[in-house]
């Protein structure tokens, strides 16, 4: 194993740093996404585990946001001795979180016969398993122990972990 290679440990916690915009992105699309087709075994994971975590969210939305501000102001600063590498990749998905909380807000804020029309659900369908193919692109890179690389997000998580080293 190379010296500069990430450990297991930082591979997990890299990787478990996706569950805040997972949440995010449940939270405001995963009913829509569900709920919406005819599968009988899609709604049962939704019922059965996805609504937990919104339901889960929605009730503790602003300790939630307050334990992602901490993360993401330990990472920022550099205060925990974590490696560059989970740093990197917890910002990555703090910041991926943010973009998915405004889009949400925004597709909220959409009229309800817009958002209850086809192209409602396609534009939710397209969010959330967007998100899920980013995961899944996520995870096996960081768990071959690189960086994925995501336009715009990337290089702001470079800025803010380069800014304190």
């Amino acid at each position: 194993m190379n010296q500069n290679e990430p450990k297991v440990y930082e591979r997990v916690l890299s990787i478990l740093a996706f569950f805040f915009p997972f949440i995010e992105l449940s939270y405001y699309f995963s009913a829509k996404v569900f709920l919406s087709t005819e599968s009988s075994f899609l709604k049962s994971i939704y019922i059965n585990y996805i609504n937990k975590f919104s339901n889960f969210y929605a009730n503790n939305v602003y300790f939630i946001f307050i334990f992602m501000v901490g993360v993401f102001m330990i990472c920022a600063r550099g205060t925990l001795p974590l490696s560059k590498y989970v740093r990197f990749n917890i910002i990555q998905a703090i910041l991926l979180n943010i973009i998915y909380s405004c889009i949400g807000s925004i597709y909220s804020y959409f009229p309800v016969i817009l958002r209850e029309s086809a192209i409602g659900i396609i534009l939710a369908n397209f969010f959330y398993i967007g998100f899920i193919i980013l995961f899944a692109y996520s995870a096996i890179l960081i768990f071959y122990g690189r960086v994925p690389t995501i336009p715009v997000v990337s290089t702001a998580a470079k800025l803010n972990v380069q800014e304190n080293q």
